[in-house]
């Protein structure tokens, strides 16, 4: 079996309360959550775009293709088909129900953060979970890993947007297919599923600007709810403060069931506020004749 290429590794990072990070660890799992349990209230809240809109880019995107074939431009009235006017509004209704239940896992993008250290774990009582996916995981396990993007104006969803580049797409690796052969195709499954794929990226990648400190990373999943990954992505574990409750829990978690996994204790410093992390290790030690 070939090896993953390192360059294609996705490594992230999840801050964990000491509870949250316990239970993970004795599951093995990771939970992807539905957007209605996110801390954004505005999680993938979005209107569609007019048929005017999408009719636009449609017809622009065609003349496009034709022109590049060294045919004509087809003029503003040029009209979309009606089957696939209807096909479209079907898709945008099944598309929200599915940006609706997909699972998301967010993370972020480095383990010494200290905002995130004080929210997410538990005001540093908590663990970081360093994650390393390779390529073939990502494959495996149908995920989507997107980069967050942040912005304040209103949310308006045009999927022509990602009929456009699927089509275009299409349209270059066919040069031989007539706009009629190339149109049947953009209705078939294949096309359609990637241009979902597009869509929902898109979609579920724009938080609102108040959270842009958090620089976020998510992986998609086409459902919510806990899938059993931990065991094949953790690589490390980070952490500040030993005094939380379930610290020594978490510890003999670790030692018992992932002892690959490494321990890393990080120190913030003042002054020009620096940070360094000390790699860690535990032993069992055996006791006897205890009196």
């Amino acid at each position: 079996m070939a090896k993953d290429d390192p360059k294609q590794t996705l490594t992230c990072f999840k801050y964990r309360s000491g509870v949250s990070a316990l239970r993970c660890l004795v599951d093995g799992t990771l939970y992807f959550a539905k957007p209605v349990e996110l801390n954004d209230i505005l999680e993938t809240k979005f209107d569609h775009a007019q048929p005017e809109a999408f009719s636009k880019i449609y017809l622009d995107t065609i003349s496009e293709v034709s022109q590049n074939r060294g045919g004509p431009r087809l003029s503003p009235g040029y009209p979309c088909p009606p089957d696939f006017i209807a096909i479209n509004t079907e898709e945008n209704e099944r598309f929200r129900q599915s940006c609706d239940n997909i699972g998301i896992f967010s993370a972020a993008r480095r383990p010494n953060d200290q905002a995130m250290w004080a929210y997410y774990a538990e005001n540093c009582q908590g663990v970081c979970f360093e994650l390393e996916w390779s390529a073939s995981i990502v494959q495996e396990s149908q995920l989507l890993p997107v980069d967050v993007t942040y912005s304040r104006v209103a949310r308006q969803h045009n999927r022509a947007e990602d009929w456009r580049t699927v089509f275009l797409d299409l349209a270059e690796k066919n040069p031989s297919l007539s706009l009629q052969e190339l149109y049947e195709l953009s209705l078939e499954e294949q096309f359609r599923r990637r241009m979902g794929i597009l869509s929902t990226a898109r979609v579920t990648s724009i938080k609102h600007t108040d959270w842009a400190h958090e620089r976020e990373i998510r992986l998609l999943s086409g459902k919510a709810g806990a899938r059993p990954l931990l065991k094949s992505v953790l690589k490390r574990v980070h952490f500040m403060r030993t005094d939380g409750a379930q610290w020594g829990p978490i510890m003999q978690e670790l030692h018992l069931n992932y002892p690959h996994v490494e321990l890393a204790q990080w120190t913030f410093h003042h002054g020009e506020i620096t940070a360094s992390a000390q790699s860690m290790m535990f032993k069992t030690v055996p006791v006897t004749d205890i009196k």
